[in-house]
């Protein structure tokens, strides 16, 4: 498909009606759409991959799509930029256009069912599934959009550390642009603060949604139990059954969870901590209020702070 940009948001609301999808699922005949986001880089493909091998949940598989693509609903769909027009991984979230809420004049009827169309071929696993799933990182930047077309849909946000995110991001872009193997300082720092920007948006716009839920990686992938309590979580919102994580990992192909994601970015972060934290010091009490301190990657120094000093907390209403 082509992709094309839009206008940015700053019009009146639009009323939105009620999509085939939305009346069907109010009346118990439909999957509920559910849209996980994040960072690049964050953890969205091991969530999404989780959930979408649980027997209730209908994913995407796209055939043909080249593998560094991941299976996202954005690339085949023809109503928003996808995040590479934006500015891509690293960048997407300065840009405007990226932003999108219920006020955008792309927030119609006509938008969800094109949406409805353009991902109709895509879904796997449909017969009994309760919730149809899609992945793509800037879903965290337009909830508010896609929940206005939607107004049951159930929003998934996870997180990691942005010093983590920004030396993956980095280092992915500088294998992807030149051949390079390795970030420099001045990426870092520049995707760190691609990552406050990003995240200072998400802040701005939970207020406004009704059923979403924040996962932390670190959390997350810190030991079985904390991995099957987050799961188990997430199917409570969404009313499905139970199942063990490690039926999940079997079933989408993976191996069990790692707790050292951010083992490497750390031995990184202290190779170049002098040029990294020269540049991000003066940041250091934003990245600090989601939870997120800079002074090391260790999982004990950059534990989450207590949900009354963390901006983001864990939960809104799902």
């Amino acid at each position: 498909p082509m992709y094309m940009s839009h206008p940015s948001d700053g019009q009146q609301p639009h009323a939105v009606a009620a999509t085939p999808a939305a009346v069907a699922a109010a009346d118990g005949d439909a999957a509920r759409f559910v849209f996980v986001g994040g960072l690049h880089r964050s953890g969205t493909s091991l969530l999404a991959e989780l959930l979408k091998a649980h027997p209730e949940v209908a994913g995407q598989v796209i055939d043909g799509m080249p593998e560094e693509l991941e299976q996202e609903g954005q690339h085949v769909q023809r109503v928003y930029p996808v995040d590479d027009a934006l500015g891509g991984p690293g960048a997407f979230a300065h840009n405007p256009l990226a932003h999108m809420t219920e006020r955008h004049p792309l927030a119609t009827a006509a938008s969800a069912a094109r949406l409805e169309a353009d991902w109709a071929p895509h879904w796997r696993g449909v017969e009994g599934a309760k919730v149809r799933l899609e992945k793509s990182p800037s879903n965290m930047l337009r909830a508010r959009f896609l929940q206005a077309l939607w107004p049951n849909s159930y929003h998934l946000i996870i997180v990691r550390h942005p010093v983590a995110v920004a030396f993956a991001t980095a280092a992915w872009a500088a294998r992807h642009g030149g051949g390079k193997r390795a970030a420099s300082a001045a990426s870092v720092v520049e995707c760190a603060r691609h990552w406050l920007r990003a995240h200072d948006l998400l802040l701005a716009d939970l207020s406004s949604l009704t059923n979403v839920r924040i996962v932390r990686l670190e959390e997350f992938v810190s030991s079985p139990d904390a991995a099957q309590r987050t799961i188990d979580a997430i199917c409570a919102d969404l009313g499905l059954r139970r199942v063990a994580v490690g039926e999940l990992e079997a079933a989408a192909g993976r191996g069990a969870i790692s707790a050292g994601v951010n083992r490497k970015y750390w031995r990184a972060c202290k190779d170049e901590a002098e040029a990294v934290h020269r540049a991000l010091g003066a940041l250091e009490p934003r990245f600090a209020a989601f939870g997120y301190p800079l002074a090391s990657l260790d999982p004990a120094a950059s534990a989450p702070a207590e949900p009354s000093r963390n901006r983001l907390g864990t939960v809104s209403e799902a």
